[in-house]
């Protein structure tokens, strides 16, 4: 009630309705000392609805099946080549979802909705990727309308660090916070969360955080821009930035493995790296004024070497109360779960099954 602000004759009056719907499940824990009555714990059963998350990554997807009470009935993973085309990825995502459903004995019929999550920018009211994500042939499009084909159900794409956010809101019980993101993988993103809904801005754009510039006469990016902060912080700056190392350092796990094991060279390049990060992530936190900033994505596994920098620069700034840094809590699950969270949320996107369903009528 405190959380709702409903006074507890309203909840009451709630809870009494989705009873008679046979929406709810009670629990109830033995009374301390076996005294008094058992306090009950409502939720909401899989006859108000399940929903689909699926989490498509550079080297995997995942596929996720919940419940309106946040519960996660079944949840798969399967590791995929980097750089897989969407031909590839659409069969899997298919077939991983059919399975999963199998799994939680789910049927079709409670489903409300699916959302799907993507390393790419993507249009409010539509999947179309605004700008080529980091997969090759992924448009979007083609996904989203294979599975609300197939399951008749709306299906909705948004940004990975979009749902990461969504996912640390929800899942985590941070409804309350100004919650910032910060997916730091081959690329940088932003996602912003105020409260469990997110700002996506005018035109979906919200959150393109790699493309801060760090350094004007820098490089120029993919994007056309020159001295974005991805160049510099993001997997493969670094990696870049590493060239010629020895011994030589292939990938973002070599990265993380060498730093871990304090190697000079390594360690000099994390360094610089995250205070390019703690000094955007600081203009950032004067402009948003967050509560918290978690780190997510596979760089996060660098721990205070990345998060250690960004606590101090923030620490300098002069207004308001200290902001939180840490590493995501969901850790490689954020968006995948934020997939769950955001059938969940917006519930406006999605069907609403709960006024159909009726309690089964056990003969007398």
């Amino acid at each position: 009630m405190d959380r709702t602000g409903l006074s507890r004759a309203t909840v009451s009056s709630v809870i009494g309705e989705l009873a008679g719907r046979g929406l709810i499940s009670e629990h109830r824990a033995p009374a301390p000392h076996g005294i008094g009555r058992p306090v009950a714990r409502v939720t909401l059963n899989r006859a108000a609805g399940l929903a689909i998350g699926v989490d498509v990554g550079v080297r995997h997807v995942a596929v996720a099946v919940g419940d309106l009470s946040r519960s996660v009935l079944v949840e798969r993973w399967t590791s995929l080549p980097r750089g897989h085309r969407a031909a590839e990825g659409v069969g899997l995502v298919l077939a991983s979802i059919d399975e999963a459903l199998a799994e939680a004995s789910a049927d079709p019929d409670q489903l409300v909705g699916a959302a799907i999550s993507i390393a790419a920018p993507v249009a409010p009211d539509s999947s179309r990727l605004l700008v080529p994500g980091v997969l090759p042939g992924w448009n979007g499009s083609e996904l989203t309308e294979q599975v609300a084909r197939r399951w008749g159900i709306p299906v909705a794409m948004e940004n990975d660090a979009n749902l990461g956010a969504l996912g640390e809101s929800v899942f985590r019980e941070a409804a309350g916070d100004q919650l910032l993101y910060v997916k730091v993988a081959s690329r940088i993103g932003l996602g912003i969360a105020l409260g469990s809904s997110l700002h996506r801005g005018h035109d979906g754009y919200a959150g393109e955080f790699g493309h801060v510039t760090v350094q004007p006469d820098g490089p120029q990016c993919w994007c056309g821009r020159r001295g974005c902060l991805e160049l510099y912080a993001g997997g493969d700056g670094l990696l870049r930035a590493l060239d010629g190392h020895r011994p030589r350092v292939a990938t973002v796990a070599d990265l993380i493995r060498s730093a871990h094991l304090a190697e000079p060279v390594v360690l000099d390049a994390v360094d610089s790296a995250a205070r390019a990060l703690a000094a955007a992530l600081a203009n950032v936190a004067l402009v948003l004024n967050p509560s918290s900033i978690l780190l997510g994505g596979e760089l996060a596994a660098l721990g205070d070497l990345l998060a250690g920098p960004i606590r101090e620069e923030l620490q300098r700034i002069p207004f308001g109360r200290p902001v939180r840094v840490a590493t995501s809590a969901l850790g490689e699950r954020a968006s995948l779960l934020g997939a769950l969270a955001l059938v969940l949320s917006e519930s406006s996107r999605f069907e609403d099954l709960s006024r159909e369903r009726r309690p089964a009528v056990v003969p007398g």
